[in-house]
């Protein structure tokens, strides 16, 4: 049996609304384009809905996306 983790909340101002309700989540995340990026940790606004994304899950975006390009390369 798994046990799924517990969400922490940071207080943190959100950069868009200003809510002090910051998360940090793991889960799929789609993107303006259209790639989604499975398991993804990032920070999202519990007010606005807003995502944050750290360094590391930047590079991973930008590592799938040049996959994503070489894969569907004719």
């Amino acid at each position: 049996m798994s046990r799924k983790k517990v969400q922490t909340y940071e207080l943190l101002p959100c950069p868009e609304c200003g809510a002090e309700k910051m998360m940090n989540a793991v889960g799929n995340c789609r993107l303006d384009d259209g790639l989604i990026i499975r398991k993804l940790r990032h920070q999202k606004c519990l007010a606005c809905g807003a995502r944050f994304y750290t360094d590391d899950a930047m590079h991973r975006i930008q590592t799938e996306r040049e996959a994503c390009r070489i894969a569907y390369a004719v």
